[in-house]
């Protein structure tokens, strides 16, 4: 009997909101491809594959090694990705608050805004286009571009974050163009709330199961005349 399970493709599975797709997608009977950077100290992936280890699969990417992004592509050409979670994502070294510190208009380190986008920006272009026939040939084909209510312009009433904000306000760019040049599959970018992740800190309002929950129901209800838009964790627009 042919094998109907949805695909879902997630990298940064390893923690956060990406750990939190895979475990719900596994729960939910989903086939899941999860990418972490170091796999083998992924202890709590490692250990929800165990549970679930017809529906996960593990892969070694670091998203900003394209040669691992086109190689991981390359295996999977054939595969039909249903929906796609650009979730990797970073705020540099630290976390929420401590973060704030070296991306404030007083002090800035370059070095650590070039990893920021890196991360944030160029890695998941290049994941998109690498994998975009794979979502074309499935049946939701939707792509999901993990932003941030602080990449919204007419939101930032406190400034500061400027490494960060500058990635997901371009990540934002990303998407929007992609919904115009691919009008085959639909590309949303995602403002998942303020999670208590390692990237969001222990002062954040959602907790990720809570998100993620929500975005999956969202992910359900969207339609090709969704994409484009910049939706947050409900199916509400966000404002540019």
């Amino acid at each position: 009997m042919e094998n109907i399970m949805p695909t879902v493709f997630v990298t940064g599975a390893n923690r956060g909101l990406g750990f939190e797709h895979v475990r719900q997608y596994s729960e939910k009977n989903w086939e899941i491809i999860a990418c972490s950077r170091k796999p083998e100290q992924s202890k709590e992936l490692l250990e929800l594959k165990d549970q679930f280890p017809k529906n996960i699969s593990i892969e070694k990417l670091d998203v900003t090694n394209f040669d691992e992004i086109t190689a991981l592509s390359e295996k999977y050409h054939e595969k039909p990705i249903d929906i796609l979670i650009n979730n990797a994502g970073t705020l540099g070294p630290k976390g929420v608050p401590e973060g704030m510190g070296y991306q404030n208009i007083e002090h800035m380190d370059y070095e650590i805004w070039r990893d920021i986008l890196e991360v944030n920006l160029l890695a998941p272009f290049k994941v998109a286009t690498a994998f975009y026939n794979q979502i074309a040939m499935s049946k939701k084909k939707i792509l999901i571009m993990m932003s941030s209510d602080l990449g919204s312009v007419q939101q930032n009433n406190f400034g500061g974050l400027y490494s960060y904000r500058a990635s997901k306000a371009g990540l934002n760019i990303l998407s929007k163009g992609m919904s115009i040049d691919w009008t085959d599959i639909t590309v949303i970018a995602l403002a998942p709330g303020w999670c208590k992740t390692h990237l969001g800190g222990e002062e954040a309002e959602v907790d990720p199961d809570v998100s993620v929950t929500e975005q999956q129901i969202m992910f359900e209800s969207i339609s090709p005349n969704d994409s484009g838009k910049f939706l947050d964790r409900f199916g509400n627009e966000v404002p540019w």
